[in-house]
C-alpha cells in the first residue's frame, strides 16, 4: 500500500497533473534493500518509486534527498552504480557506531555511478547535537549546489523527522526544529521546477512527526512560513559539524564543481555568508547597469544597433 501510494503521486507530479506532494505513508521504507527488510521496514517505497520513474515514465535524472536521520542504506545500495539517480543523504553517522553503520562520506557510488553517491555524516555524537544552523549549512555548501548543478527533472524526498528535537538520544538525539523543515522543503521547491515528491520515513514522536509535517506541507503549498529565529541566522555551526562537512567537501568536490573545498566557508556565521551572497549580487548588478550607461553615453552615430552588422575594411 505505502508504494503504491508514492508510485501514485510521483507519476502524477511527473505528469504534471499535480504540482508536488506529500505520501504519508507507513510503514517507512529506506533500509529495506533488496532482499533484506530492516529497521521497520519492508519495501524500499523511495526507491522502487525512482526505479519506476526511470524505467516506466523515462525520467532521465532523478535526486533523492534523505533527511532521516538514520542513514538510507537500502536506498544508496539501489542506485550505488547508477549515474541517472542522485542519492544525498545527511544523517548521524558518529564514524559508524549509529544505526545501520553506513553512509560514510567516502561512500560515492560505483562505476558509472561514482559521484553519485553524497552522504553528509555527523559524527561527534551529541556534543553537541546538530540542530538548525548545521542542517541549514549542509543545504548551502552541500546539497542544494549539487543539486543544481545535476538538474534533475524530479525531486523525491525521504521524509524522515527522527532529527527533530524531541527524540531520545539511542533514536537521533538532535534538536532541528520542525520549522527548519519547512525550510528546507522550500529549498528543494526551487529545484525540477517545483516537482518534489515527500514520503514520510522515519519518526517516532508523534508531536514531532506533525509538526514537521506540517510546515513541509505549508511550504509545497507555497504558504508563508514561520521564519526561523533571528539567533540562528547568526550562528555558527557546532565544530562536529563544520568537521563533517570540510571532510564531504573535499571528497565531493572531485566530482561536483559548485562543491569546492572551502570556496563557501563553511565555518562562517549563515548572516554573514547571507549578506555576502547579497553584496556579489549588489556589485554584478551595478556593473551591469554602469555597463549599459557607458553605451548610452556613445554618440548616436558612433554607435550600431543590435544585429546591425559591423562595416568592414576594405581588404588590402
Amino acid at each position: 500500500m505505502a508504494v503504491g501510494c508514492v508510485i501514485e503521486l510521483a507519476s502524477r507530479v511527473a505528469s504534471g497533473e499535480l504540482k508536488n506532494g506529500f505520501a504519508i505513508v507507513r510503514p517507512p521504507g529506506h533500509h529495506a534493500e533488496e532482499s533484506t527488510a530492516m529497521g521497520f521496514c519492508f519495501f524500499n517505497s523511495i526507491a522502487i518509486t525512482a526505479k519506476y520513474l526511470r524505467d516506466k515514465l523515462n525520467i532521465g535524472k532523478i535526486l533523492i534527498v534523505d533527511l532521516d536521520v538514520h542513514h538510507g542504506n537500502g536506498t544508496q545500495q539501489a542506485f550505488y552504480a547508477d549515474p541517472s539517480i542522485l542519492y544525498v543523504s545527511l544523517h548521524r553517522y558518529d564514524e559508524g557506531n549509529f544505526f545501520p553503520g553506513s553512509g560514510a562520506p567516502n561512500e560515492v557510488g560505483s562505476g558509472l555511478g561514482e559521484g553519485y553517491n553524497i552522504n553528509i555524516a555527523w559524527t561527534g555524537g551529541l556534543d553537541p547535537p546538530m540542530g538548525d544552523v548545521e542542517y541549514l549549512t549542509a543545504f548551502r555548501t552541500v546539497i542544494m549546489p549539487a543539486a543544481n548543478e545535476f538538474d534533475p527533472e524530479i525531486v523525491l524526498v525521504s521524509a524522515g523527522f527522527d532529527a527533530v528535537e524531541g527524540h531520545d538520544p539511542p533514536l537521533g538525539g538532535y534538536k532541528v526544529t520542525a520549522k527548519c523543515f519547512g525550510h528546507l522543503t522550500k529549498q528543494l521547491l526551487k529545484l525540477a521546477d517545483g516537482r518534489v515528491v515527500l514520503a514520510l520515513e522515519g519518526g517516532h514522536d508523534l508531536t514531532a512527526i506533525c509538526d514537521a509535517s506540517e510546515a513541509c506541507i505549508n511550504a509545497l503549498l507555497g504558504n508563508e512560513l514561520e521564519p526561523l529565529p533571528e539567533d540562528i541566522v547568526h550562528q555558527i555551526p557546532n565544530t562536529n559539524a563544520i568537521a563533517s562537512l570540510k571532510k564531504t567537501t573535499e571528497i565531493q568536490s572531485k566530482y561536483w564543481k559548485s562543491v569546492e573545498p572551502y570556496s563557501v566557508p563553511v565555518d562562517c556565521a549563515l548572516a554573514e555568508t547571507q549578506k555576502r551572497e547579497r553584496e556579489e549580487t549588489e556589485t554584478v548588478s551595478a556593473m551591469a547597469s554602469l555597463s549599459v550607461d557607458v553605451e548610452q553615453c556613445f554618440p548616436q552615430g558612433g554607435s550600431r544597433a543590435a544585429g546591425e552588422p559591423m562595416e568592414e575594411e576594405p581588404a588590402l
